[in-house]
């Protein structure tokens, strides 16, 4: 063959190959990546594998099967959660009811607006409390207060608050039991923990000038309480109140379809909060603190110095991330 029709040949050859679009190599998961790929037999898409959201790589999530998903933001401490995925609705739902909708996007996955990219994750998201086989009882203390409660009490008026426990720490108090944190209806950040020696959860909501605490007894079915009582501190006048019965229920589903939220703004009701409080006290025949009531101000002292060191705000918009709803 002359030179120049091997040129032509050569030339031609060229022509066709840049003319096709090479397609993108879909690889299975494994430990160190992940891609959304479609199962031919059953039509649905599997998202196993490890992501991290892609406008904030402290935020990640281990896919490790539909019915284990961990997810976690990761800073001084570990903050993480379980959810599971349904593909009848396309859901994501975190064990505190929360949930989000997901889809694919190329490569990447999109849990409602945020998109997620395939990730190595460390060793600082791995779920910490499936390190051993036998029952870890500190992050079962931990899980029994995970969800979306209503307390109810009554002071002059009867109230409802609604505290949303999602996460759970890697940060341990002194009894080695783990810390939990959530939010309040307005989005506020809560924590909370349970106390061995006390064998009481405790739940502190902290304000700008009044802090409410929330100390229980989880019911053997995790469904409500057996007992429990309703404190406040009045940062104005450093004073702890006496407690108040309150009762409660633990809620899934859609947290906004059980709560009520009303136009008043929160400053507004913890001021009436407060002030029902100071009379609620003085129509009580005794108003001295117990020892218990001592004990649970003890406890909160503890607890609000944990929640002033936390990273509040990368941490609540972290909470924020994961819902829809």
């Amino acid at each position: 063959m002359s030179i120049c029709s091997k040129l032509a040949v050569l030339i031609l050859l060229f022509t066709v190959l840049v003319s096709c679009k090479a397609e993108s190599p879909k690889t299975s998961s494994s430990d160190n990546s992940s891609s959304t790929s479609t199962d031919s037999g059953t039509g649905t898409t599997s998202y196993v594998g490890k992501w991290v959201k892609s406008s904030d790589n402290s935020m990640a999530m281990d896919w490790k099967s539909n019915s284990f998903i961990y997810g976690c933001i990761v800073g001084t401490y570990t903050y993480a959660r379980h959810g599971s995925y349904s593909s009848s609705n396309s859901r994501l739902t975190w064990w505190h009811g929360n949930y989000s909708t997901v889809s694919s996007s190329g490569s990447n996955i999109l849990l409602g607006s945020s998109t997620y990219n395939p990730a190595v994750l460390t060793a600082a998201c791995n779920p910490f409390w499936t390190y051993h086989t036998s029952e870890n009882t500190q992050y079962t203390n931990a899980a029994r207060s995970i969800g979306s409660w209503k307390f109810t009490y009554t002071l002059v008026s009867t109230w409802n608050d609604y505290p949303t426990m999602s996460d759970i720490s890697t940060q341990r108090a002194s009894d080695y039991n783990y810390y939990t944190y959530g939010t309040d209806k307005y989005d506020k950040l809560v924590t909370g923990k349970y106390g061995t020696s006390s064998g009481l959860w405790d739940i502190l909501n902290e304000g700008s000038n009044i802090d409410e605490y929330y100390v229980f007894k989880i019911n053997s079915s995790n469904s409500g309480i057996d007992s429990g009582k309703y404190y406040q501190y009045n940062k104005s006048t450093s004073t702890w109140s006496i407690g108040f019965a309150m009762t409660a229920s633990k809620n899934y589903g859609n947290p906004k379809s059980f709560r009520a939220i009303n136009n008043i703004s929160v400053d507004e009701i913890m001021k009436k909060k407060g002030q029902e409080m100071v009379q609620a006290e003085s129509m009580r025949s005794n108003s001295r603190l117990t020892n218990k009531d001592l004990k649970a101000f003890n406890r909160y002292k503890k607890l609000l110095q944990i929640l002033n060191s936390s990273d509040k705000e990368p941490l609540r918009k972290y909470l924020r991330s994961f819902r829809n709803n």
